[in-house]
């Protein structure tokens, strides 16, 4: 989850890159042509990605309470092997600040939620909280449940609610399966409802690139369940994060979709299901893709567009927390750029 001054950047650049990322026919050295032509980099920034350097930026956007960043390296290795490791997600995602996280089963089931548990604040706060004024993210049906079938007075009490939080997730999870977006409900934390499939489709409608680079793709993210895309392969799972003041639970739908079969050109979309605080949602984006002037080389740019609308963003002083978290998102993009090259280049030499 990633949150400097806001650099005036116009969509359409991301479009430009892709396309060209991904065999737009040109004369010219690509992804660089379209990086320095529509992205603003420099001379020095693509010679630092030349070196094997990270470049990041932070990306204009039209709504207050999003934020969203951009930044690419290249990284000597097949792309193979960043697949096969995005899908053993427990070990990709491991660290520090990652406090617990699963890949469910296909079908998921409830062991898969066994280890999870809330923060005691967390649990605290959802036996007495009120709908519009609460300190962890639920529906408002969720959060009657858990007052009522919990008895908060037993000295079992928060394992209880983590056992019915469990259950609840796994019905979600399984109802999100059946309907899509459609059933990912909303958040009744704060006065105004916030609508998780309608979010959703904001972030999609600020990533035109997403649309013409490939539609499939694009009405499948959308769409999901009712559309296919050939090829792809998908899991979902949670997560237990040290983010900002509070462990945050999160709940992430991974698709890899390797287009038209081909391992030199994929694209890894995960998207944000359920945050316990901060986020409404999020969509992140992975491209890996060649580099035009030396297709026979064994490494490829990974590309990573990521976007999240959160809480706390809007007005004065919501605008300076956005500052803050604009430089925090794209610091921690390069970050997790950097070590990426670093896992996968050691791992291949």
């Amino acid at each position: 989850m990633h949150f400097a001054e806001m650099t005036r950047w116009p969509y359409s650049w991301i479009l430009v890159v892709l396309l060209a990322c991904v065999g737009t026919v040109s004369a010219q050295r690509q992804p660089h042509a379209s990086l320095k032509e529509h992205a603003g980099l420099s001379d020095q920034d693509l010679d630092a990605l030349d070196k094997g350097e990270v470049v990041s930026k932070v990306l204009e956007t039209n709504v207050d309470n999003e934020v969203a960043v951009f930044g690419a390296v290249w990284i000597e290795a097949p792309i193979s092997d960043f697949i096969e490791r995005q899908k053993n997600i427990e070990a990709f995602e491991g660290g520090d600040q990652v406090l617990g996280i699963k890949k469910l089963s296909d079908p998921p089931k409830l062991t898969d939620f066994s280890t999870m548990t809330f923060p005691e604040d967390d649990l605290r706060a959802l036996s007495n909280c009120e709908v519009g004024n609460c300190d962890v993210k639920a529906d408002a049906e969720s959060l009657a449940r858990i007052q009522a079938d919990v008895d908060w007075k037993a000295p079992n009490a928060f394992d209880r609610a983590n056992g019915l939080i469990h259950s609840m997730l796994l019905e979600g999870v399984h109802a999100y399966l059946k309907g899509g977006n459609s059933a990912l409900g909303e958040y009744r934390d704060k006065k105004r409802p916030t609508y998780l499939k309608k979010e959703f489709e904001g972030l999609i409608a600020n990533s035109p690139y997403l649309l013409q680079f490939d539609p499939q793709f694009h009405d499948y993210l959308l769409n999901y369940p009712k559309v296919e895309l050939p090829g792809a392969e998908g899991f979902i799972y949670w997560s237990k994060v040290q983010f900002g003041l509070k462990p945050t639970v999160r709940l992430s739908h991974v698709v890899i979709y390797p287009r038209g079969g081909d391992v030199a050109d994929v694209v890894i979309a995960s998207k944000m299901l359920y945050a316990s605080h901060y986020f409404h949602s999020g969509l992140e984006l992975k491209y890996l893709v060649k580099d035009s002037s030396r297709p026979s080389a064994t490494g490829f740019y990974l590309i990573s567009v990521n976007r999240s609308r959160s809480d706390g963003l809007t007005g004065f002083f919501g605008g300076i927390v956005k500052r803050t978290g604009q430089s925090r998102a794209r610091d921690g993009l390069a970050a997790a750029l950097a070590a990426s090259k670093k896992l996968f280049e050691s791992a291949s030499h």
